[in-house]
C-alpha cells in the first residue's frame, strides 16, 4: 500500500485529503501534536517519511487573525521551522519520499486587478504575507535532494463544505448581508477542494513537474460576481453590501485583517493547464452548486 504523510493534517484541508487518499487506496499518516499521530520528533518524522509516495506539508498558524507582532512571528515561524524540520528528516531517510509538496500561497503575488499572475509572469508583493511566503519558499528550496522531487504549491482560497472561507460567507448571505465587499472589484482566486486533491494526484503521476505551481481555478472572478453567484446558489434575494469602512470595523471586531478581504488576487494556474490538467470545477457556479446544493 502506497503511503501518504500529511503534516499539519488535522485541519480543514488535511481532513479532506486524508479521506480522499484513503478512498483511493493509500495509507495516510498524520503528523500532529495531537496524541495518536506521528510526532514532530526528528526520529519519528524520518520513520514516517521512509518509502512514502508523497509528503504534504500543510503546517502553519492560520493567517485569519490580527497581525500583531506576536501573531506575525508565529505565522512565519510555524511555516519556516516545520519546513526545515521536514527537510532535515527527509535527508535522514534511507529510502526518501518520491515527492515533497510544501504548502505555499498566492499571497506572494502583488495585489492586481487587471494583470494575471502566473508562475513565470508575475510581480511579487511587498506586504507582510508576501514576505512570509518568500521566506517559506526560501526555506523549502534551500534543500538539495537527489531522490525527492519538490513542489511548492501556491494555493489560493480553498472552497469546501465543512470549513474554510466559504462557511462564514454562506452565513452572511443567508441573513441578507451577502452583498459586495467594498467596491467589489477586487479579484477572487479560489480552488474547489476536490480539485486541490486531484492536483496532488496529478503531480504525483507527472514526474516532470517540480518547482513552483499555482493551485487555483483557471477562472478567477471579482468579489461582486462571486457574492452574486453565492447569493444565487443559496437563494438569498437580498444582499446588503459592506462598505470599506464597515469591513475595517468588522474585521477588528472578529479579530482578522481587512486586507484578507480587500486585496485583489488575480492568479492563473498556467503550469497545470500547460501540463494538461483538467479541472472538474473550473467555474464558480459549478463549484458552488456542488458544495451548497
Amino acid at each position: 500500500m502506497k503511503k501518504v504523510v500529511i503534516t499539519g493534517g488535522r485541519g480543514f484541508i488535511g481532513t479532506y485529503l486524508t479521506k480522499r487518499f484513503e478512498e483511493t487506496g493509500y495509507k495516510v499518516l498524520i503528523v500532529s501534536r495531537e496524541p495518536g499521530n506521528v510526532s514532530w520528533k526528528p526520529i519519528d518524522l524520518t520513520e514516517a517519511f521512509e518509502d512514502a509516495e508523497i509528503v504534504i506539508n500543510l503546517a502553519g498558524k492560520s493567517i485569519n487573525c490580527r497581525h500583531t507582532p506576536a501573531n506575525k512571528k508565529a505565522i512565519l515561524d510555524s511555516r519556516t521551522d516545520t519546513t526545515i524540520w521536514i527537510g532535515n528528516a527527509i535527508l535522514a531517510c534511507k529510502n526518501s519520499p518520491k515527492l515533497w509538496v510544501n504548502g505555499s500561497a498566492c499571497g506572494i503575488y502583488k495585489s492586481s486587478f487587471d494583470h494575471a499572475m502566473t508562475e513565470t509572469e508575475a510581480e511579487l508583493g511587498d506586504d507582510f504575507l508576501a514576505g512570509v511566503v518568500r521566506q517559506w519558499e526560501k526555506a523549502f528550496f534551500g534543500f538539495s535532494m537527489q531522490n525527492t522531487r519538490k513542489i511548492a504549491l501556491r494555493t489560493s482560497v480553498v472552497l469546501g463544505k465543512n470549513g474554510g472561507a466559504l462557511k462564514p460567507l454562506v452565513w452572511l448571505s443567508r441573513i441578507g448581508l451577502g452583498g459586495k465587499q467594498a467596491d467589489g472589484n477586487q479579484i477572487f482566486s479560489w480552488i474547489h477542494i476536490e480539485d486541490y486533491f486531484r492536483i496532488l494526484q496529478f503531480v504525483i503521476a507527472n514526474n516532470a513537474l517540480e518547482g513552483i505551481i499555482n493551485c487555483t481555478s483557471p477562472e478567477p472572478l471579482n468579489n461582486k460576481s462571486f457574492m452574486y453567484s453565492l447569493r444565487k446558489t443559496v437563494r438569498a434575494h437580498v444582499g446588503i453590501p459592506a462598505p470599506k469602512m464597515g469591513i475595517y470595523l468588522g474585521a477588528k471586531l472578529i479579530g482578522m485583517e481587512p486586507e484578507l478581504i480587500l486585496n485583489s488576487s488575480y492568479v492563473i494556474p498556467k503550469r497545470l493547464l500547460d501540463a494538461g490538467f483538467k479541472f472538474t470545477y473550473p467555474v464558480i457556479e459549478k463549484a458552488l452548486d456542488d458544495l451548497l446544493i
